[in-house]
């Protein structure tokens, strides 16, 4: 097959919804298929979508961002196009929209380019209000999760399935014994308001004041807008290599987002070795079992969620067999098999196109 990716802009930085993306995109290559990428470089042909773009561009260069995608992959092709049009897009056999922002873009293509699909990746609303409006574009959907497939199901609209996330194990894995680490916490931090910045905050300063030798690392895609205390070590950009080093000296991740499609992050820590603290968003609990594998706190609830990290931490038998039930959870899930799986929806839906 020719397979169409499109995505809502050029990614220079780390993202977890396009690494999901590459990871499928990169292994349906080795099934044989020609696989594009395409990023658009503006949402719209105006003065404003040409204004947005140069103050992007300064936004990198001040954050000293790289001008080249920050995913890429051998026999992936990966285009940035002005918009994304008929004229920019290569003829294919599928078309898959990647985001609510592409929704409309591909909904609007040729034939020729493809037959559409929605890979749904999140809710999406914090992004475009009318979200669930796009749903019932005429397009195939796929969802990477069963709860958004609950979702779109609830609406009336068929899902043609769901493929879940995998991380894929040559990146992340146990490298330090669980029981062989200090009181030391790890976090992502992103200053979406989604992403639960200022939950984050409040839980670590929590934290400190029950454990006063407590250490903590939160990495993050770009400087955080928010101050975060001396004791804390941030990170910009860590390699793959430097991610998986401090997963595996983390004891604790906390995770304070408000709202995942599944959420990337806590399923490396927990690949990792680290024992997963989590709001207990939507995504958290397609991968790991509350009370076995994941200590849950309600949204937006900062202590609540210092506390749970501070029971873990105070009880080393309870945090090593979470830890270990966290690991063997999130090993069901095999990126080899569910990209199988994926293809498998694409060449249904192209078979079923030829057929009509």
């Amino acid at each position: 097959m020719r397979i169409t990716f499109v995505l809502p802009a050029p990614i220079r930085i780390p993202m977890g919804g396009v690494k999901v993306v590459y990871q499928h995109a990169a292994r349906f290559v080795a099934m044989g298929h020609a696989v594009t990428v395409v990023m658009p470089r503006r949402t719209d042909p105006s003065w404003r979508g040409r204004a947005r773009e140069a103050a992007v561009q300064v936004r990198d260069r001040l954050h000293r961002i790289e001008t080249s995608p920050y995913y890429q992959h051998p026999g992936v092709v990966t285009r940035i196009v002005p918009l994304a049009t008929d004229d920019a897009l290569p003829d294919a056999d599928i078309v898959i929209a990647t985001g609510v922002q592409t929704a409309r873009w591909v909904r609007e293509l040729a034939p020729q380019k493809g037959a559409k699909v929605y890979f749904i990746q999140h809710l999406e609303a914090h992004i475009q209000s009318d979200v669930r409006q796009t749903w019932a574009y005429p397009m195939a959907i796929v969802t990477c999760a069963q709860w958004l497939a609950d979702e779109v199901r609830a609406d009336g609209l068929d899902v043609l399935g769901v493929v879940p996330n995998a991380i894929d194990p040559t990146e992340f894995y146990l490298e330090r014994p669980i029981g062989q680490r200090g009181p030391r916490v790890a976090a992502l931090y992103h200053r979406h308001p989604i992403k639960g910045p200022d939950v984050l905050l409040a839980a670590l300063e929590r934290l400190r004041a029950l454990l006063p030798d407590i250490e903590a690392e939160v990495f993050a895609a770009r400087p955080p807008s928010h101050r975060f205390p001396a004791w804390v070590t941030v990170r910009i950009r860590p390699s793959v290599d430097a991610l998986r080093a401090l997963y595996n000296r983390t004891a604790v991740l906390l995770n304070a987002s408000r709202s995942e499609g599944w959420g990337l992050v806590p399923m490396e820590a927990a690949a990792c070795g680290a024992a997963v603290v989590s709001s207990a968003n939507e995504g958290i609990s397609e991968f790991l079992a509350p009370g076995e594998s994941v200590a849950l706190a309600p949204v937006g609830d900062s202590a609540a969620l210092a506390e749970a990290a501070y029971d873990l931490l105070s009880n080393e038998d309870q945090r090593v067999r979470q830890a270990e039930t966290g690991r063997a959870h999130v090993a069901r899930f095999d990126l080899d098999a569910h990209s199988a799986q994926f293809a498998g929806l694409l060449q249904s839906l192209v078979a079923h196109e030829v057929e009509g």
